[in-house]
């Protein structure tokens, strides 16, 4: 009695399924390639919006940002990655199954380079570091590493290609890693024309080394020239939500984009605003920067990196961006960033001590840290 209730019902599904139709949402055309890209299944994670993405850099602070929003919005997405799969486990279960790809690749193999860009119309390079290690220079990272993964990706017919480098990226920038990136965006442009460059502040967030490195160290926490370097921090969020926006809109091919707060700081201000949300104070040593890159540049010669001579350089360096007007900001994208005084409790909040844990997200007072707009 039941058996011809459930053919009908079957038949139903299989004829729902038939009158599906697409859409102009469903199709992506690829100005630079002419590539027309088709959209499967229904929308979201559930399904495939017809783009394939490579991200290099996929394991780091920012990668796993910009990974799930692009597996949670239907893209196939494959993840890079140096070492142990371990690194990028945890970037499986942002897509659906089979959605995230690992695959294993060297920075200085181009034939493993290749098999990575193959089958993408999008390739993301996240790939940087603030210290040199015996293996990887800044040159070979930030210039060759760069310039190799965009010549490949054009020779393999990618469509799009987004590189991601510092606000601070100058040529005459007194920090070595700050000088190679900006010839790093020169090689990449010259290597594949069309290439989308992001240039970004300081990020912030869960995983961060700015919020969290002033929370973990309260009680010795080394700063220089009196913590008042300039810093435009943005959320490590809002940088991801404009690389997917720029990745969807093909009038943004060959442009630059400047990723910053409008509003500027001091670290001073932010070491404040830290051990107010905390209820604790952040106890700030400061030290001559000509002694402490003698003593980081001592420690980098020990086998695992605990700090270095570079990273000293970063923290002389204020943030400030280039002026140029050719340049497109978060504005252009439409996207209004978070409020460093808003967003910056819910990544610190797990430094309070005890009696403090059930404080609420928004302190009383909190309006006075707030820095108008530049």
């Amino acid at each position: 009695m039941l058996a011809a209730p459930l053919k009908r019902s079957a038949f139903g599904l299989r004829s729902s399924a038939a009158l599906l139709k697409r859409g102009k949402a469903d199709i992506t055309i690829r100005k630079t390639t002419g590539d027309v890209l088709v959209g499967r299944g229904t929308y979201g994670r559930q399904s495939w919006n017809g783009q394939t993405a490579t991200v290099f850099g996929c394991s780091g602070f920012l990668g796993r940002y910009v990974v799930a929003r692009l597996a949670r919005e239907g893209t196939k997405v494959i993840v890079p990655y140096r070492g142990l799969y371990e690194y990028v486990r945890h970037l499986r279960p942002t897509g659906d199954l089979g959605m995230v790809v690992p695959m294993e690749f060297d920075l200085r193999n181009p034939k493993q380079i290749e098999e990575c860009v193959r089958y993408s119309d999008v390739v993301i390079n996240l790939i940087g570091r603030n210290y040199e290690t015996k293996n990887f220079s800044f040159e070979k990272v930030h210039i060759e590493g760069a310039r190799r993964i965009a010549e490949i990706s054009h020779a393999a017919g990618v469509s799009r290609f987004i590189h991601m480098s510092n606000l601070n990226a100058r040529t005459n920038a007194d920090a070595k890693s700050l000088v190679t990136k900006a010839f790093g965006e020169q090689r990449v442009r010259e290597s594949f024309p069309g290439a989308n460059i992001v240039r970004s502040a300081t990020m912030y967030g869960y995983e961060d080394e700015l919020l969290n490195n002033i929370g973990k160290n309260k009680y010795c926490y080394l700063t220089v020239n009196k913590a008042q370097r300039k810093l435009r921090p943005v959320c490590v969020s809002d940088v991801a939500h404009a690389i997917g926006k720029i990745r969807d809109d093909e009038d943004t091919v060959g442009l630059t984009y400047e990723l910053f707060n409008p509003k500027q700081y001091t670290q001073k201000d932010i070491i404040d605003l830290v051990q107010f949300f905390i209820h604790e104070n952040v106890w700030r040593v400061n030290v001559p920067s000509s002694l402490l890159r003698l003593a980081a540049k001592a420690v980098d010669v020990l086998p695992y990196h605990y700090t270095s001579h570079h990273e000293v350089d970063l923290m002389l360096a204020d943030e400030f961006p280039s002026g140029d007007p050719a340049v497109q900001t978060f504005a252009d994208l439409g996207i209004q960033p978070h409020t460093l005084e808003l967003a910056a409790l819910q990544y610190i909040r797990h430094y309070r001590p005890p009696q403090h844990e059930e404080d609420p997200m928004e302190p009383r007072g909190y309006k006075a840290f707030r820095k108008p707009p530049v």
